[in-house]
Protein backbone atom coordinates (compact mmCIF):
# COMPACT_ATOMS: atom_id res chain seq x y z
CA UNK A 1 0.00 0.00 0.00
CA UNK A 2 1.07 3.55 -0.64
CA UNK A 3 -0.09 7.08 0.16
CA UNK A 4 -1.04 9.86 -2.21
CA UNK A 5 1.67 12.00 -0.59
CA UNK A 6 4.35 9.40 -1.38
CA UNK A 7 3.33 9.17 -5.04
CA UNK A 8 3.18 12.96 -5.29
CA UNK A 9 6.64 13.34 -3.73
CA UNK A 10 8.16 10.76 -6.10
CA UNK A 11 6.76 12.55 -9.14
CA UNK A 12 7.79 15.96 -7.79
CA UNK A 13 11.41 14.85 -7.30
CA UNK A 14 11.64 13.35 -10.79
CA UNK A 15 10.04 16.47 -12.28
CA UNK A 16 12.51 18.68 -10.39
CA UNK A 17 15.51 16.62 -11.45
CA UNK A 18 16.00 15.24 -7.95
CA UNK A 19 16.37 18.70 -6.41
CA UNK A 20 12.97 20.12 -5.48
CA UNK A 21 12.90 23.87 -4.95
CA UNK A 22 10.31 26.48 -3.98
CA UNK A 23 10.48 28.16 -7.39
CA UNK A 24 9.40 25.05 -9.31
CA UNK A 25 6.97 25.67 -12.19
CA UNK A 26 4.46 23.23 -10.72
CA UNK A 27 3.41 22.75 -7.11
CA UNK A 28 2.87 19.55 -5.15
CA UNK A 29 -0.81 20.46 -4.89
CA UNK A 30 -1.10 20.51 -8.68
CA UNK A 31 0.74 17.18 -8.96
CA UNK A 32 -1.55 15.70 -6.29
CA UNK A 33 -4.54 16.67 -8.41
CA UNK A 34 -2.95 15.06 -11.49
CA UNK A 35 -2.30 11.89 -9.47
CA UNK A 36 -5.98 11.79 -8.52
CA UNK A 37 -7.05 12.18 -12.16
CA UNK A 38 -4.67 9.45 -13.30
CA UNK A 39 -5.87 7.00 -10.63
CA UNK A 40 -9.50 7.61 -11.63
CA UNK A 41 -8.66 7.00 -15.29
CA UNK A 42 -6.77 3.78 -14.60
CA UNK A 43 -9.35 2.44 -12.15
CA UNK A 44 -12.11 3.08 -14.68
CA UNK A 45 -10.12 1.22 -17.37
CA UNK A 46 -9.58 -1.69 -15.00
CA UNK A 47 -13.24 -1.82 -14.00
CA UNK A 48 -14.61 -1.66 -17.55
CA UNK A 49 -11.85 -3.71 -19.18
CA UNK A 50 -11.30 -6.40 -16.56
CA UNK A 51 -14.02 -6.58 -13.92
CA UNK A 52 -17.00 -6.26 -16.26
CA UNK A 53 -15.60 -8.84 -18.69
CA UNK A 54 -15.25 -11.28 -15.80
CA UNK A 55 -18.86 -10.71 -14.81
CA UNK A 56 -17.95 -8.64 -11.74
CA UNK A 57 -20.23 -5.61 -11.59
CA UNK A 58 -18.94 -4.36 -8.24
CA UNK A 59 -16.15 -1.78 -8.41
CA UNK A 60 -13.00 -2.03 -6.27
CA UNK A 61 -13.67 -0.48 -2.84
CA UNK A 62 -10.70 1.82 -3.39
CA UNK A 63 -12.85 3.77 -5.88
CA UNK A 64 -15.56 4.69 -3.36
CA UNK A 65 -15.47 8.08 -1.65
CA UNK A 66 -18.12 9.05 0.91
CA UNK A 67 -19.57 12.54 1.36
CA UNK A 68 -22.05 14.09 3.77
CA UNK A 69 -24.13 16.48 1.70
CA UNK A 70 -26.62 19.09 2.93
CA UNK A 71 -28.37 21.97 1.16
CA UNK A 72 -31.25 19.85 -0.15
CA UNK A 73 -33.69 22.07 -2.04
CA UNK A 74 -37.24 21.67 -3.32
CA UNK A 75 -37.48 20.91 -7.05
CA UNK A 76 -40.63 21.27 -9.16
CA UNK A 77 -42.84 21.47 -6.06
CA UNK A 78 -43.14 17.74 -5.41
CA UNK A 79 -39.52 16.66 -5.79
CA UNK A 80 -36.15 17.65 -4.35
CA UNK A 81 -32.58 17.95 -5.55
CA UNK A 82 -29.04 18.25 -4.27
CA UNK A 83 -25.79 19.17 -6.00
CA UNK A 84 -23.12 16.49 -6.25
CA UNK A 85 -20.00 17.39 -4.21
CA UNK A 86 -17.76 16.19 -7.05
CA UNK A 87 -18.37 14.65 -10.47
CA UNK A 88 -17.87 10.87 -10.19
CA UNK A 89 -16.29 8.54 -12.73
CA UNK A 90 -18.54 8.18 -15.76
CA UNK A 91 -19.85 4.62 -15.93
CA UNK A 92 -22.79 2.91 -17.64
CA UNK A 93 -26.21 3.30 -15.95
CA UNK A 94 -24.90 6.19 -13.81
CA UNK A 95 -23.07 3.73 -11.57
CA UNK A 96 -20.61 6.50 -10.70
CA UNK A 97 -23.17 7.43 -8.03
CA UNK A 98 -22.82 4.24 -6.01
CA UNK A 99 -25.41 4.86 -3.28
CA UNK A 100 -27.45 7.61 -1.66
CA UNK A 101 -29.03 7.43 1.80
CA UNK A 102 -30.08 9.75 4.62
CA UNK A 103 -27.17 10.66 6.90
CA UNK A 104 -27.20 8.41 9.96
CA UNK A 105 -29.29 5.74 8.22
CA UNK A 106 -27.03 4.20 5.58
CA UNK A 107 -29.21 1.06 5.29
CA UNK A 108 -32.18 3.11 4.05
CA UNK A 109 -30.81 3.63 0.55
CA UNK A 110 -32.81 5.39 -2.13
CA UNK A 111 -33.64 3.58 -5.36
CA UNK A 112 -31.44 4.53 -8.34
CA UNK A 113 -33.13 5.27 -11.65
CA UNK A 114 -31.40 5.86 -14.97
CA UNK A 115 -31.51 9.32 -16.47
CA UNK A 116 -34.68 9.65 -18.54
CA UNK A 117 -36.22 6.58 -16.93
CA UNK A 118 -38.30 8.64 -14.48
CA UNK A 119 -40.33 10.29 -17.26
CA UNK A 120 -41.03 6.92 -18.87
CA UNK A 121 -42.13 5.37 -15.59
CA UNK A 122 -44.33 8.35 -14.76
CA UNK A 123 -46.17 8.09 -18.07
CA UNK A 124 -46.96 4.43 -17.37
CA UNK A 125 -48.01 4.90 -13.72
CA UNK A 126 -45.32 2.46 -12.64
CA UNK A 127 -44.16 4.75 -9.84
CA UNK A 128 -47.24 3.86 -7.79
CA UNK A 129 -45.60 0.51 -7.05
CA UNK A 130 -42.72 2.25 -5.26
CA UNK A 131 -45.18 2.97 -2.42
CA UNK A 132 -43.31 5.17 0.07
CA UNK A 133 -39.91 4.40 -1.42
CA UNK A 134 -37.91 7.26 -2.92
CA UNK A 135 -36.02 7.04 -6.19
CA UNK A 136 -33.37 9.34 -7.61
CA UNK A 137 -31.64 9.98 -10.92
CA UNK A 138 -28.61 11.92 -12.07
CA UNK A 139 -29.23 15.13 -14.00
CA UNK A 140 -25.89 16.74 -14.85
CA UNK A 141 -24.28 17.73 -11.57
CA UNK A 142 -27.47 17.21 -9.55
CA UNK A 143 -29.31 14.31 -7.94
CA UNK A 144 -33.06 14.59 -8.47
CA UNK A 145 -35.33 12.75 -6.01
CA UNK A 146 -38.78 11.53 -6.98
CA UNK A 147 -40.28 13.00 -3.81
CA UNK A 148 -39.66 16.02 -1.62
CA UNK A 149 -37.49 14.35 1.01
CA UNK A 150 -37.21 17.56 3.04
CA UNK A 151 -40.83 17.27 4.16
CA UNK A 152 -42.70 14.78 6.34
CA UNK A 153 -42.69 11.80 6.51
CA UNK A 154 -39.04 11.88 5.36
CA UNK A 155 -37.76 15.15 6.87
CA UNK A 156 -34.21 14.61 5.59
CA UNK A 157 -31.73 17.46 6.08
CA UNK A 158 -28.48 15.74 5.00
CA UNK A 159 -27.44 12.82 2.81
CA UNK A 160 -24.69 10.23 2.76
CA UNK A 161 -23.56 10.07 -0.86
CA UNK A 162 -21.05 7.44 -1.99
CA UNK A 163 -19.36 8.18 -5.31
CA UNK A 164 -16.92 6.22 -7.42
CA UNK A 165 -13.97 8.60 -7.51
CA UNK A 166 -10.56 9.28 -5.99
CA UNK A 167 -10.88 12.88 -4.80
CA UNK A 168 -7.52 14.50 -4.04
CA UNK A 169 -9.21 17.33 -2.13
CA UNK A 170 -10.43 14.89 0.53
CA UNK A 171 -7.12 13.04 0.97
CA UNK A 172 -4.29 13.99 3.30
CA UNK A 173 -0.72 13.22 2.27
CA UNK A 174 -0.66 10.26 4.63
CA UNK A 175 -3.98 8.76 3.57
CA UNK A 176 -3.52 5.31 2.06
CA UNK A 177 -4.54 4.96 -1.58
CA UNK A 178 -5.66 1.37 -1.99
CA UNK A 179 -4.54 0.61 -5.51
CA UNK A 180 -2.70 -2.45 -6.84
CA UNK A 181 1.11 -2.29 -6.62
CA UNK A 182 1.49 -2.45 -10.41
CA UNK A 183 -0.91 0.48 -10.81
CA UNK A 184 1.28 2.73 -8.65
CA UNK A 185 4.01 2.58 -11.28
CA UNK A 186 1.47 3.25 -14.03
CA UNK A 187 0.17 6.34 -12.21
CA UNK A 188 3.68 7.77 -11.85
CA UNK A 189 4.49 7.17 -15.53
CA UNK A 190 1.14 8.58 -16.64
CA UNK A 191 1.60 11.85 -14.72
CA UNK A 192 5.23 12.22 -15.83
CA UNK A 193 4.13 11.74 -19.44
CA UNK A 194 1.48 14.43 -18.98
CA UNK A 195 4.14 16.78 -17.61
CA UNK A 196 6.40 16.01 -20.55
CA UNK A 197 9.17 14.54 -18.40
CA UNK A 198 9.10 11.16 -20.13
CA UNK A 199 7.98 10.54 -23.73
CA UNK A 200 4.55 9.14 -24.38
CA UNK A 201 4.38 5.58 -25.68
CA UNK A 202 2.96 5.63 -29.19
CA UNK A 203 1.14 2.64 -30.65
CA UNK A 204 3.08 2.25 -33.90
CA UNK A 205 0.35 0.17 -35.54
CA UNK A 206 -2.45 2.67 -34.86
CA UNK A 207 -0.14 5.56 -35.65
CA UNK A 208 0.74 4.10 -39.05
CA UNK A 209 -2.96 3.51 -39.76
CA UNK A 210 -3.71 7.16 -39.02
CA UNK A 211 -1.09 8.21 -41.57
CA UNK A 212 -2.61 6.12 -44.36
Amino acid sequence: MTTIGKITEQIYRVYSGGNPSDDSEITKKEIKSLVSQSINKLLKSEYLGVNRKDGDYFPPHSMISTYNVGSISVYETTKSKVKLPVIPISLPRDMGVWSVAPSGDADQQYIPLQSGQYTLLSSQDVLQYLDDQVGYYVDGQYLIFTKNITQSPYSVSALKVRLLTIDATTLDDYDIVQIPADMEDSVIKDVLQFLGVVPKVVDKVSDSNNQV
